[in-house]
């Protein structure tokens, strides 16, 4: 493409149609730098990683350029906020830049749409409904005949105890029966499938677009069209999603649905066969008796599968899962002929029996490997390897009594790590890939011809490496930097006090407030204090208790409402953990101070790093450099970015980890910080002095 400003690019100068639209328009060089990296990217057909530093305006600079090229596009974000900003604010505006009409999607997950025939199905029940919720359901009811969406949120809300009536009167890709369904042609999926079909701009989440990539891989066709472009939004959340995605999940409610589906189906077209009545009732009870078996080694937690046979009690109730689950399934092999619907329930149980013999039987062939610690950084040791899910042989068979096809591979299987998490009332067995292994690049091209990735934290330094290979990106992928417009060394400044104890230390808390108390008192509140524990923000907490200053801490309201009273107030300070390290906007003079006690490692405790560690090591690598490191960086990132949010603001940056100072990677960390100055304490407050 020639380097002449094309008529894209000359939307976003002076005098061109943002300029025209926007009051508060600025002219952005980085903005206009990375609207002709898209170009490029679009009109070549390839893919493009770009970090764009906060107040780029990230979400014109891709919308225009695809739009402007006539192309059809996917916006996929992590959070509802900015779905919902792209979709109400922004493409309203992207309208009245291009004079003309944009059509538009904004899509949820099948949750979200009423099912006509599970809905139907469900009332069936209403003898047991109390008045209270036969009302509703007939609210419900009036409402599905009159709704061109479908949508649920526009008639109803469900407290925490109804979520289970949302999921009877909803489908999932597990009990849709498809074009089987007598409700095909007035299905809500399917109509909002060809809205999409039909959309310019399609508006959809992570876990939306990683799910029907799973499902694109494996040959089915589910809600998303396939479009031109897609751009990923808030990019550094993918791999984790990527990651559950391409996971195998099985679950109590899972198990539980699959159970009173066959109680239910059983008795309305068959109720015939001797004492299989009883069969979905010995599952219920066998799931129930595994959750309480768990919850009575404590109220919730997570292990490594390997792990379970360690726990007597709930081994046992395992065990007699895995045996309740073999005569339903040999039931319903019997009962799949006598209709679609026993058919299709058939096989949804062989599925899951399938992913049960995936998730418990381990790969054979993995072997400990002692941890590279040979780097300037010693890598966190990780835990006892998964050599096996239940601990032998025959814990395998029992996994695979839930089966017939059980097959062997003499391929090398895929790194895993397997896991369950359970709570009060569920659990969640699953095995998760260590590494995408080329599978996500695969299915990028089912899908479009370029894929955008933008966030603010991509990359570490000038690398783009850790995010590439964490979701096996092509390699030759083209790259961008593109540096906040905010002018950080004239309104930030960034101090790390040198003579605090290190974070692990006994009283670093206290001495962490007893460091910064001062400056909060000249900055009059409008602090943010963020942690990366529960146990560091309750300390923190009770030691504020008593201050004069207004106190916001989260967990005593939900998270919008706690950010709304923070900015009413005056001489306020805000306690969050990593949910407010993101995704919080506080512009103007309401926030000048933000405060982080130390650096974002993850927990070596935490299963899925330990594997991830396990495996860089066996792959001759450094797991602290090439885990640990890249993801510290991008959560530090992410919280520093909370201070300045617009040319106005103004304010310091205080961390309370030496770490920074003293440590060898400390100034790799620092270097992704924004560029402020750094100073020492006497700089700090002449700086609130002067601009606070």
């Amino acid at each position: 493409m020639s380097d002449k400003p094309s008529s894209i690019t000359a939307l976003f100068q002076q005098g061109g149609g943002l300029s025209d639209t926007l009051s508060h328009f600025e002219l952005r060089a980085g903005q206009v730098t990375l609207v002709k990296a898209i170009e490029r990217a679009i009109h070549h057909k390839q893919h493009l990683l770009a970090e764009a530093g906060t107040g780029i305006g990230k979400t014109f600079a891709y919308l225009l350029p695809t739009l402007g090229a006539k192309k059809q596009v996917f916006v996929s974000t992590a959070t509802k906020h900015l779905q919902e900003q792209i979709f109400f604010k922004d493409i309203p505006i992207i309208e009245k830049v291009l004079n003309r009409r944009v059509s538009a999607c904004l899509l949820k997950g099948r949750s979200n749409y009423f099912c006509h025939y599970h809905f139907d199905d469900f009332s069936k029940t209403s003898m047991g409904m109390n008045r209270a919720l036969k009302g509703k359901m007939q609210r419900i009811r009036a409402w599905s005949e009159q709704t061109l969406s479908g949508d649920l949120a526009e008639i109803a809300e469900f407290t925490a105890s109804e979520q289970g009536i949302q999921k009877r009167i909803t489908s999932t890709t597990e009990n849709c029966l498809s074009k089987d369904c007598p409700y095909f042609d007035d299905c809500f999926v399917q109509k909002v499938r060809e809205k999409a079909r039909q959309s310019e701009v399609v508006v959809v989440n992570h876990a939306l677009l990683m799910a029907d990539i799973v499902l694109k891989e494996e040959g089915f066709a589910e809600i998303l069209p396939d479009v031109d472009v897609v751009v990923i939004d808030e990019a550094h959340h993918l791999p984790k999603i990527a990651t559950q995605a391409f996971a195998d999940h099985v679950s109590a409610g899972q198990l539980m649905d699959l159970a009173r589906d066959t109680r239910h189906l059983y008795r309305q077209e068959a109720n015939d066969m001797r004492d299989f009545d009883e069969v979905p009732a010995q599952l219920l009870s066998a799931v129930q008796a595994f959750n309480k078996a768990l919850s009575a080694q404590q109220p919730q937690g997570q292990i490594q599968l390997g792990e379970l046979k360690q726990l007597p009690e709930a081994y046992r109730a395992f065990q007699q899962l895995m045996q309740a689950i073999k005569p339903l399934l040999e039931g319903l092999a019997e009962l799949a002929e006598r209709s679609d619907e026993l058919a299709h329930l058939y096989a949804r149980a062989q599925a899951m029996a399938n992913r049960i013999r995936h998730i418990f039987t381990a790969p054979q062939n993995r072997q400990p490997h002692q941890p590279n610690e040979g780097a300037s950084e010693k890598s966190p040791k990780p835990n006892k390897p998964n050599d096996s899910a239940t601990g032998s042989t025959a814990d395998s068979a029992t996994a695979d009594s839930t089966t017939d096809t059980a097959t062997d591979s003499a391929e090398k299987p895929s790194a895993s790590v397997a896991l369950l998490e359970w709570g009060e009332d569920y659990f969640r067995a699953s095995r998760l890939p260590i590494e995408l292994d080329g599978r996500f690049r695969q299915v990028m091209n089912y899908y479009a011809d370029s894929w955008l990735f933008v966030s603010a934290t991509l990359a570490l330094g000038q690398s783009f490496q850790h995010f590439s290979l964490s979701l096996g990106l092509p390699a030759d992928i083209e790259t961008l930097i593109v540096q906040s417009p905010y002018d950080y060394e004239k309104h930030a400044v960034i101090h790390v006090p040198p003579q605090l104890p290190v974070p692990t230390a006994e009283g670093f808390v206290d001495a962490l407030i007893d460091e910064v108390l001062p400056i909060i008192e000249q900055t009059r509140g409008r602090t943010f204090m963020l942690f990366t524990s529960y146990k560091n923000l309750q300390l923190a907490s009770k030691r504020l208790q008593d201050s004069t200053f207004n106190l916001f801490v989260q967990g005593e309201q939900p998270k919008s409402q706690l950010i709304d009273a923070f900015i009413k107030s005056d001489n306020a300070i805000l306690l969050g953990t990593v949910s407010f390290w993101e995704g919080v906007d506080v512009h103007g003079e309401k926030l000048c101070c933000v405060v982080i006690d130390k650096i974002p490692f993850p927990s070596p405790a935490d299963p899925i790093i330990a594997e991830q560690s396990r495996y860089l090591e066996e792959q001759g690598k450094n797991s602290f450099v090439h885990c640990y490191i890249p993801q510290a960086a991008t959560l530090l990132k992410q919280g520093a970015g909370r201070l300045i949010r617009s040319q106005r603001d103004k304010g310091v940056l205080i961390f309370g980890d030496v770490r920074l100072l003293r440590k060898s990677y400390g100034k790799q960390l620092l270097d992704v910080l924004p560029p402020a100055n750094r100073v020492n304490r006497e700089g700090l407050e002449a700086f609130v002095a002067r601009e606070l």
